[in-house]
């Protein structure tokens, strides 16, 4: 035995790794066919030999001292079931087990109920099927063109028109809209998002503020108006003039914040020619001072109103004395 260690030149308590490191290195050496000045085909043998045999003596020992050891019995959990097993009866959960039983039964209950509701839909399915309108829609499909997608869409519109969906459309039975027209102005994404804005009920803001500039230049007009027919005629007073220019001055503020709209409305507006000038209080004031006073034309009409009142009255006077003379004559 020890001679065989020493041929592989190992000790006897060496481990089997050591050993199989041993024997590859002397087999390497002394290989017929390493091509090395060591090799030896005798030497191969026998280092081989020894090597076999303590691999065989090592199994064997190996062997005998696993038949003296006691059984030990070894606990597998995976072939064990484990003591909480009765507690995965009802799924998955928590709760006590009476608990679990009944979300378990509940959860049947309501796969049931989902399973019948299925049963029914494809009942249903199959009878419309059956149908007219089932068969005309699987014929639809049937029909294999080169438009079929085209084919299809046409065969639904038919189907609800025939039902009546389309009878109450605005615009039944008329020509449609040219929505090829567009603003040669605007570019085209534009033109198309002002046109989904307009029909979902909105507006531009370039249009909203054309509407808040022609409001407001009204209101100004109608303020000045108004502080105009407070005065007299043309030369004004002293006094009048100054209640004109502190008029004019507290307007000061509302035209500047309509110039402002102006301005902003006139960097929006898509068309050159919609643009806008600046309002102008002086020549607004001079139009509206120019004009004359609402009082001063009341007083007219009141005065020429007396004057005719006052020559009817003298006429009848005269009327009255000459038919007084002629019924005095024929008496």
């Amino acid at each position: 035995m020890g001679q065989l260690y020493q041929t592989l030149g190992v000790n006897e308590d060496c481990e089997d790794e050591t050993l199989r490191l041993a024997f590859i290195h002397l087999a390497k050496q002394f290989h017929p066919d390493s091509g090395t000045k060591e090799a030896d085909a005798v030497r191969f043998a026998e280092v081989e030999s020894a090597y076999r045999e303590i691999r065989k003596l090592r199994n064997d020992l190996k062997e005998n001292n696993s038949q003296l050891l006691p059984d030990v019995e070894e606990f597998d959990i995976k072939h064990t079931a484990p003591q909480h097993r009765h507690y995965l009866n009802y799924d998955v959960g928590i709760g006590t087990p009476s608990k679990r039983q009944k979300l378990h039964t509940i959860e049947r209950a309501q796969k049931a109920v989902e399973n019948v509701m299925e049963h029914r839909l494809k009942k249903l399915q199959a009878e419309e099927r059956n149908t007219l309108i089932g068969m005309d829609k699987k014929r639809a499909q049937d029909i294999k063109t080169r438009y079929g997608m085209d084919r299809l869409v046409e065969d639904l519109i038919q189907e609800a028109m025939n039902k009546g969906e389309f009878s109450d459309l605005p615009g039944i039975g008329k020509p449609l809209k040219n929505i090829n027209r567009q603003n040669p102005y605007v570019d085209f994404t534009t033109h198309k998002l002002n046109q989904v804005l307009i029909e979902n009920g909105f507006t531009p803001e370039w249009i909203q503020l054309s509407k808040e500039i022609r409001e407001e230049t009204k209101e100004l007009q109608k303020l000045l108006t108004e502080a105009r027919n407070e005065l007299g005629l043309i030369p004004l007073n002293l006094e009048e003039k100054k209640s004109w220019t502190n008029t004019i001055e507290n307007l000061k503020p509302s035209i500047k914040k309509l110039n402002n709209k102006i301005d902003k409305y006139n960097l929006l507006v898509p068309i050159l020619q919609k643009q806008m000038l600046h309002v102008n209080l002086e020549t607004l004031a001079e139009q509206v001072l120019s004009k004359e006073p609402v009082r001063s034309i009341k007083q007219k009409s009141a005065k020429k109103d007396i004057n005719n009142s006052y020559n009817n009255n003298n006429n009848l006077d005269i009327f009255n004395l000459f038919q007084t003379i002629f019924r005095k004559k024929i008496t």
